[in-house]
């Protein structure tokens, strides 16, 4: 969850520009294997996307606050987008279930203070 937080703050601080550059060399500082530093990247990349995407719906449901220059994310969705986009195959990646499954989800961790 370390690099999930870390790369949500740089999205609102680090200048367009050098978004690039801050990944790479965030994640590489963290895994010293570039396969897995790019893998990890990757996936926190898709899960904001989808976050984006959704913003909407993780908004009406009370688990996102997103305005044109920044917002917050919840830890319960974050979790729930974390226990998905770190493990599923490069398939589900591509189609991830509809943002209800991670409103549930995130629903069950709120309920229960489950956080990954």
């Amino acid at each position: 969850m370390r690099d999930w937080q870390a790369v949500l703050e740089a999205s609102s601080t680090v200048p367009r520009a050098k978004a690039n550059q801050w990944l790479r060399a965030f994640f590489l500082s963290r895994y010293h294997n570039p396969k897995e530093a790019r893998w990890k990247c990757e996936r926190i990349l898709a899960a904001l996307r989808y976050l984006k995407r959704h913003a909407d719906s993780f908004e009406k449901a009370g688990y996102a606050i997103a305005s044109g220059k920044g917002g917050h994310v919840s830890k319960y969705i974050m979790s729930s987008l974390y226990r998905f986009f770190g493990y599923v195959d490069d398939a589900q990646v591509n189609a991830p279930p509809l943002p209800k499954t991670f409103i549930e989800a995130a629903h069950e961790n709120e309920q229960n203070e489950i956080v990954i």
